[in-house]
């Protein structure tokens, strides 16, 4: 693993970032990174002490960082301000994860109880498989998901245990195929509860292979908890970075250790993908962690999945953006034009944009009307 500065300047599919953004997230990667030796040690040293400028940005790897830091044996070498930081929200790290896993332990006990399968999703899954207790990459909330013949069951079961909550920012879709929790005592985590991996309209994801291809979860000694394989997982990652219009961010991370610590076979996942309308999101996923991540992606399969000129270039354009998010809680015509944009470009589908369109204009005329998930 080399830190020798790199040009990310002209990555395709990135906004134009500080180079040391890059460098973070390439230096909080484990898979693939274990021989410390070739690692310029003065350079990491000088690039950690530039993260009190990136703490934002990067709270979820800090963990991560602070545990390189300790491997690489630099961490006395730190500035006294970023030994501060990396201790402070790594102890904090630790000790939300902890609150984390005693709130899910609860949800899935009330779930067992009723003898509900369920499969998490994102930090849930990845806590204690491809991250360490002692050095988690943060989450804010618990992500798992439901077959929707049991959805109204748990969800009733869920209440038990958690209060319902709205969503902070709702959209006129409201609850369609996610519902919010927080813990009735407030001490643990918010869980999101998910009838699909996201809205069913964008993308023809098959529920049910994703449940045939479910795998048990190695923390837990209960076949109910479940957790996707990881060609589904890594196609997640994908649909849920278009989700949030960003394909660089922790979500790289999460990423190259699928990639590196579960092999998932890619040309499977970029065959699964396209049926399901994901190629799009996928090919901008792997293309970043190809180039930024030097994650173990095949180079030819990348060529073979890229989309057409017109379309890559649709892609860097929106995710270079300025609005591809709302702007202080609101959500400008520009924010609005690129989202609608996005949905065609990204689902490769000119009917399934249109259909959502259809629901959204038709949920804003009759806002009491709720569509049932």
């Amino acid at each position: 693993m080399s830190l020798k500065p790199t040009q990310f300047s002209s990555l395709d599919f990135v906004k134009e970032l500080d180079e040391k953004y890059f460098e973070l997230l390439r230096l909080a990667r484990i898979s693939g990174c274990a021989d410390h030796n070739i690692i310029d040690l003065p350079v990491a040293t000088k690039l950690l002490n530039q993260l009190p400028l990136f703490e934002k940005t990067h709270k979820r790897i800090i963990p991560l960082l602070y545990d390189k830091a300790h491997k690489l044996a630099i961490f006395n070498d730190l500035s006294p301000q970023c030994q501060k930081l990396l201790t402070t929200i790594t102890q904090q790290g630790i000790v939300t994860e902890l609150a984390r896993k005693i709130q899910l332990q609860q949800i899935i006990a009330t779930l067992s109880a009723d003898n509900i399968p369920l499969i998490l999703l994102k930090g849930a899954a990845f806590a204690d498989v491809l991250y360490n207790p002692q050095a988690p990459r943060t989450s804010n909330d618990l992500d798992i998901l439901i077959h929707k013949k049991h959805w109204h069951k748990a969800v009733s079961a869920i209440k038990t245990v958690m209060n319902y909550t709205a969503k902070p920012q709702p959209d006129v879709f409201g609850d369609l195929f996610e519902l919010s929790f927080v813990p009735k005592n407030k001490v643990g985590a918010a869980l999101d509860l998910h009838a699909s991996l996201t809205h069913p309209l964008l993308f023809n994801i098959c529920e049910e292979q994703l449940w045939e291809n479910s795998v048990e979860h190695p923390s837990f000694t209960n076949e109910l908890v479940r957790t996707l394989s990881a060609e589904h997982a890594l196609i997640h990652q994908a649909i849920h970075a278009y989700k949030d219009m960003d394909f660089c961010k922790y979500n790289l991370v999460d990423s190259h250790e699928i990639i590196n610590a579960q092999s998932p076979d890619i040309k499977k996942t970029i065959a699964i993908a396209k049926e399901w309308g994901a190629s799009v999101p996928l090919f901008t996923l792997l293309k970043n962690c190809a180039e930024i991540m030097s994650s173990n992606v095949n180079s030819d399969l990348l060529k073979q999945a890229k989309p057409k000129v017109i379309i890559y270039k649709m892609i860097s354009k929106l995710l270079k953006s300025r609005f591809t998010q709302p702007l202080a809680k609101s959500k400008p015509l520009r924010y609005r034009v690129n989202q609608i944009l996005a949905q065609f470009i990204f689902t490769g589908s000119f009917i399934r944009p249109l259909l959502l369109q259809s629901l959204f204009v038709k949920s804003l005329m009759f806002p009491n009307k709720k569509n049932a998930v």
